[in-house]
C-alpha cells in the first residue's frame, strides 16, 4: 500500500451551508478497520466545524493502544496505554505493565497484530479492548476503531485498517466518540487505489440538504 496522502474535500454552498448551520450540524468523519471478515466503522475519527470548504487529510500510518472500558454511543474513548506505531505485518505484545513490546509471534500478513496480551487489567475478566489509530503527527495517533470484544490475558488479535472513509452531518463535535445513530445519510469513499484519471487519492463531496443526498467526485 502506498503511503501517499489521502484527501477529502467537502464543499458547502449557499442555502445548504446556511441550513446546516441553523441545525448546528458539523461534519463527522470515520475510518474503517477490518476484523476477521467484518468491516467496522465505530469511532468518529474527526469532527469538523462548518465552512465553505472542509479538508480532511491523512496518510495510511497506523498505531495501537488499548482501553479498559468500552464506551456507549456518543461517549469518548479513554486511552489506557500509550500509542505504538504498528505497520502491516508487524506483531506487538503487551507486557505485564500494559506497555508495548516487540513480539516473537508469527506475523499476520497485511494485519496489525497482537501476539500475546500479558497485561491483567484488574477488571472482572482482566480483559482490555484494543484501539486502532491513524497518525496525526510522528508518534501521535487519533482513535479510529475500538474492538467491541475483549482481549483477555494470553490472547492474541489482528486488525487491518481499511482505506474506506465515511462522512456525514450531525450535531456537535464528536471526535473520538463512539458513533451514534443520526438523521443524516452517510457517504462512503474508497481510498485504497488512486483515481485512474488524476492518479491522486482525492475526492470532493457536497451535500444537498433538501434531498439528504451526497454527490462525490474524484478528485
Amino acid at each position: 500500500m502506498t503511503i501517499d496522502t489521502r484527501i477529502l474535500t467537502v464543499v458547502n454552498k449557499g442555502p445548504d451551508l446556511t441550513t446546516l448551520a441553523k441545525n448546528r450540524f458539523n461534519l463527522q468523519v470515520a475510518k474503517s478497520v477490518a476484523k476477521g471478515d467484518q468491516l467496522i466503522f465505530n469511532i468518529v475519527w474527526q469532527s469538523k466545524v462548518l465552512a465553505p470548504r472542509i479538508n480532511v487529510k491523512w496518510k495510511p500510518i497506523y498505531g495501537l493502544n488499548w482501553t479498559m472500558d468500552l464506551p456507549s454511543e456518543g461517549v469518548e474513548v479513554t486511552l489506557g496505554g500509550n500509542w505504538k506505531q504498528c505497520d502491516p505485518g508487524q506483531v506487538l505484545d503487551l507486557d505485564e505493565t500494559g506497555q508495548w513490546t516487540q513480539s516473537t509471534s508469527q506475523p499476520v500478513i497485511d494485519f496489525l497484530a497482537i501476539g500475546n496480551n500479558n497485561f491483567k487489567s484488574g477488571t472482572d475478566t482482566n480483559g482490555i479492548h484494543i484501539i486502532v489509530g491513524v497518525q496525526n503527527a510522528p508518534g501521535a495517533f487519533d482513535p479510529i476503531f475500538v474492538d467491541p470484544a475483549e482481549l483477555g490475558p494470553n490472547m492474541s488479535g489482528s486488525y487491518q485498517p481499511q482505506e474506506q472513509l465515511q462522512w456525514w452531518y450531525e450535531e456537535g463535535m464528536r471526535t473520538s466518540t463512539m458513533i451514534s445513530k443520526n438523521k443524516s445519510d452517510k457517504e462512503v469513499g474508497d481510498y485504497s487505489q488512486p483515481d485512474p484519471k488524476s492518479g491522486t487519492f482525492a475526492k470532493t463531496s457536497s451535500f444537498t440538504f433538501n434531498t439528504g443526498k451526497w454527490s462525490t467526485t474524484s478528485p
